[in-house]
C-alpha cells in the first residue's frame, strides 16, 4: 500500500480548509523553503564572482528573505539582484501573513469570548422573563379562584342567548 508523499497531503489538507491559520503558515514555511533554496541555487548558478559555493548563495537568500540583511554577501549581476528582489518580496509577504494569522486567532477567540458572554446573558433574560410568566400565570390563577369562589356565575361555555337575564333588583 502506497502512502501519499508529503506535498500531496500538503496540498489536499490545504484544499480542505485553506482558511486555517496553521495551512497558511505551513504553506509560507514551503514557499519560504523553496525561494531560499531556488533563489540560492539560481544566485550560485549565475553569479559566481559573488557567491562563490552555494552556502554562501543560500546563507544570502535566507538572511534576505528573514529581512535581516546583514550585507555581508551582496549580489552585482542583474540576475543576483532579481533573484534578491524576490526573496525580499517573499519575506515582506511572509512577515504579513504571519502578523494576519496570528492577529485573526486572537480576533476569533475574542469574537467567540463575546459570543459566549451575550449567550449567557440571553439565557439569564429568558430565565427571569419565565419566572416572570410563572409568577403572573399564578396570580391569575389566585384572582380567577377567589372570583369563582364569590360568584361562580354562568357557565363560561353557554352562549350569551341561552344565559338567564340578569337581575338588577339584588
Amino acid at each position: 500500500m502506497k502512502r501519499p508523499n508529503l506535498l500531496r497531503r500538503a496540498t489536499e489538507r490545504f484544499a480542505a480548509d485553506p482558511a486555517s491559520v496553521k495551512n497558511a503558515v505551513l504553506v509560507m514555511i514551503v514557499i519560504t523553503v523553496g525561494i531560499v533554496f531556488v533563489g540560492g541555487v539560481i544566485v550560485w548558478m549565475f553569479d559566481r564572482q559573488d557567491f562563490p559555493d552555494l552556502g554562501s548563495a543560500l546563507w544570502y537568500t535566507l538572511q534576505t528573505v528573514t529581512t535581516v540583511g546583514y550585507g555581508d554577501h551582496v549580489p552585482t549581476t542583474e540576475i543576483g539582484r532579481v533573484v534578491g528582489a524576490s526573496v525580499m518580496i517573499v519575506g515582506v509577504a511572509l512577515i504579513a501573513i504571519v502578523t494576519a494569522s496570528i492577529t485573526s486567532v486572537f480576533v476569533e477567540a475574542a469574537q467567540r469570548r463575546q459570543r459566549a458572554g451575550r449567550d449567557a446573558q440571553d439565557r439569564d433574560s429568558i430565565e427571569a422573563l419565565h419566572q416572570r410568566l410563572d409568577d403572573v400565570l399564578a396570580r391569575l390563577t389566585a384572582i380567577e379562584a377567589t372570583l369563582t369562589a364569590r360568584d361562580p356565575g354562568p357557565d363560561p361555555t353557554t352562549p350569551p342567548e341561552y344565559r338567564p337575564a340578569s337581575r338588577d333588583d339584588d
